[in-house]
C-alpha cells in the first residue's frame, strides 16, 4: 500500500464512518434536522454541530483470537490486531444558532442511548460486523476526560464497539511441505 492511499484504507476511519452513519440515519430528521449537524466533533471545538461523536481511546481487544492469511502458496500475512473503540457521543451546548436547550438535550441523549441499545451490531462496507454497546466509565473518569477537554462534566453517551481487526501489513514466507515418500526396508530377523 503506497503512503498517499493509508488514510483511504483506514478501518478505524470506516468504523467512524459507520458510527456516525448509524446516528445521522436513526436521528434525522425527528430529531436532528440536517444530517451535517451530526459530526466528528471534540467537546472542545467551536463548530457549528448539534450531536458530536468522539473517538477517545483505543485499546487492545486480545479476548479474540486471529489467524493470519494466505497471500499465496509461499506468503502468509500476519494476523490482524483486534482492538476496543471507545466513543463518547455529546449534544453541543453552545451551538451558534441558539443553542440546545436543557430539555432537549435530555431528548436528545435519549434517542442517542435507543441507537445504541436498539443497533447493537454494526456493519462495515467490507461486511464485517462490529459490536457496539455501552461503556461503564466511572465519575473520576469523566470528569478527569472533560477536565482535560478544559470543559465541565456534561452528560454524554459512552460507547465501545469492538473488535475492530486492523489489517497487518507484515508478511512472511512458508514453505510447502512437499511428498514425501519412505522406503522401509524389511529387516532380518
Amino acid at each position: 500500500m503506497d503512503g498517499s492511499q493509508d488514510w483511504l484504507d483506514s478501518e478505524i476511519l470506516e468504523a467512524g464512518k459507520c458510527l456516525l452513519g448509524l446516528f445521522r440515519n436513526k436521528l434525522c430528521p425527528a430529531y436532528v434536522r440536517e444530517q451535517d449537524m451530526i459530526m466528528y466533533a471534540a467537546p472542545w471545538e467551536e463548530a457549528d454541530f448539534r450531536v458530536g461523536v468522539y473517538l477517545y481511546d483505543i485499546q487492545d481487544y486480545s479476548v479474540m483470537m486471529t489467524s493470519e492469511g494466505a497471500l499465496t502458496d509461499t506468503e502468509r500475512r500476519f494476523p490482524p490486531k483486534a482492538v476496543e473503540l471507545s466513543y463518547m457521543v455529546f449534544c453541543n451546548e453552545t451551538h451558534r444558532f441558539g443553542g440546545i436547550q436543557r430539555e432537549q438535550i435530555q431528548v436528545m441523549l435519549n434517542e442517542i442511548v435507543r441507537v445504541v441499545y436498539d443497533n447493537p451490531m454494526l456493519e462495515q462496507g467490507n461486511g464485517e460486523m462490529l459490536q457496539i454497546a455501552f461503556l461503564r466509565e466511572n465519575m473520576d473518569f469523566k470528569i478527569r476526560l472533560w477536565g482535560s477537554f478544559s470543559k465541565p462534566l456534561q452528560p454524554a453517551v459512552y460507547i465501545k464497539a469492538a473488535p475492530l481487526l486492523i489489517r497487518s501489513e507484515r508478511k512472511r514466507r512458508v514453505s510447502n511441505v512437499q511428498e514425501r515418500d519412505y522406503h522401509v526396508v524389511p529387516g532380518n530377523s
